[in-house]
């Protein structure tokens, strides 16, 4: 009857044993297989770095039929997701951060594995691509791919179709540009993270079509001028702030532009001139008080 197992931080190194076993129960003597958790659903696993693929047993999925949440964060699973997780077909969350993950994340999710996933949690590991059946997960409310090498996302992720996306996380990778269909997901869209990427603009329309973002985060892009900004982006949430970088021309939505070139001078600007006005009041003091002195005399 458990329902959450947490063996979380506990040494493993391997979870052999965990997988189908014969037993010889039946009343006509022959053996059938049993399930050692048929009600669980959640199970943690994180933070035991002796974790590999090679830790799991092929059947390790087939125990845990009514799982819902995985979390395997601070493992060595890699270059690829173990085949025998992503046989966990009901799983709503996936926690997948600091492992060894490479190359292009799965092709087939979203496609014959884990199509109800709510939750997918990819951050640090070294995925450079993604595959576009994450554009078709209904279900997928926040996608958190933050500090991998991704370089660009394809037209469709995300998509139309995923009529659920609230959050989507790509801080700290090499993206240069936004696709175009992430205007797909405007109607849902609340939280948008870019920071730490190499954008030198962001897609048209994104500012106005994506009505209920409340965190948008683009600092520390590549953005050097202001004409680089698109129209609709300074219409709704204005120019960087010139001490902060933030933009806050729309009170329901926190904008960060700091850290790009462009907001950097604006910044540099306002603080050479404020230093240039306090030593012309310093001179003008001083010149005051010698004139003052000079009437006593």
């Amino acid at each position: 009857n458990l329902i959450q197992l947490s063996l979380y931080d506990c040494g493993l190194s391997s979870l052999a044993g965990i997988e189908l076993h014969p037993t010889n129960d039946d009343d006509d003597g022959t053996s059938s297989m049993t399930t050692l958790f048929p009600k669980l659903e959640q199970l943690d696993i994180g933070r035991n770095p002796k974790l590999t693929n090679d830790s799991l047993p092929d059947s390790f999925h087939t125990q845990f039929p009514s799982l819902l949440e995985l979390w395997c964060d601070d493992c060595s699973f890699g270059p690829t997701i173990p085949n025998t997780l992503l046989q966990m077909h009901h799983v709503h969350v996936v926690r997948m951060t600091m492992n060894k993950l490479e190359g292009q994340l799965e092709q087939g999710i979203g496609i014959k594995y884990w199509n109800h996933i709510r939750v997918l949690a990819m951050d640090g590991n070294k995925l450079d691509s993604v595959g576009k059946g994450i554009g078709r997960l209904e279900y997928l409310e926040k996608l958190h791919l933050r500090q991998n090498k991704l370089r660009l996302l394809p037209e469709g992720v995300p998509s139309a179709d995923n009529t659920s996306l609230t959050m989507l996380c790509l801080s700290s990778n090499l993206l240069t540009s936004l696709p175009k269909s992430i205007l797909d997901v405007a109607d849902t869209l609340t939280e948008l993270y870019v920071n730490g990427n190499q954008l030198q603009t962001l897609p048209e329309g994104l500012a106005q079509k994506c009505t209920w973002l409340q965190k948008f985060n683009v600092a520390h892009n590549n953005i050097d001028k202001e004409e680089l900004l698109p129209k609709d982006f300074v219409m709704r949430f204005g120019l960087p702030d010139v001490v902060s970088g933030q933009c806050t021309k729309d009170d329901a939505c926190v904008v960060r532009l700091e850290g790009n070139p462009m907001a950097e001078r604006r910044r540099k600007a306002y603080l050479e001139e404020e230093k240039a006005k306090a030593k012309a009041l310093e001179m003008e003091r001083a010149a005051a008080e010698m004139e003052v002195d000079s009437d006593d005399d």
